[in-house]
């Protein structure tokens, strides 16, 4: 069981890289910036292993019997990400909420990056569930004592 856990920390931060890896894409696509402004490249990855990674998340989530609050995140992850993907189909009717893409990758970004970093301190706790124990503070050097 402990396993299921190290998998879901590790499913949680390969959506993150793949949240960079797509930034990455759509930064490449630009022209201003060299790129050929087919964001082909960019729209088929963020369909397929952005979702994929998405998915896992949830479902590494479920599988690790994560708390409920856990699953409710990873399920929040999956919805801002379908979200992600519907903004820029808006862009013909409602430009306005179609610019939301990028304001709306940030978001998913920090939020998948602090519930990578959450499912990491899980994994990293004992198998009674209790929290993993914070590292001994380092001892003093002699001569520094308050007088």
């Amino acid at each position: 069981m402990v396993y299921l856990r190290w998998l879901h920390a590790a499913a949680a931060f390969v959506f993150v890289a793949a949240i960079v890896i797509q930034v990455f894409l759509a930064g490449a696509a630009i022209a201003d910036l060299g790129g050929s402004g087919d964001f082909g490249t960019h729209i088929e990855f963020g369909y397929t292993w952005v979702g994929l990674a998405a998915l896992a998340v949830l479902v590494t989530a479920l599988l690790a019997r994560r708390p409920r609050r856990d699953v409710g995140i990873t399920a929040g992850l999956i919805g801002l990400y379908i979200v992600q993907t519907a903004l820029p189909s808006a862009k013909a009717s409602l430009p306005a909420i179609a610019a939301l893409h990028p304001v709306n990758a940030l978001l998913l970004f920090a939020l998948a990056a602090w519930y990578a970093r959450r499912a990491w301190v899980a994994a990293r706790a004992p198998a009674d569930g209790r929290p993993a124990p914070e590292p001994a503070p380092a001892p003093a050097e002699p001569g520094s004592e308050a007088r």
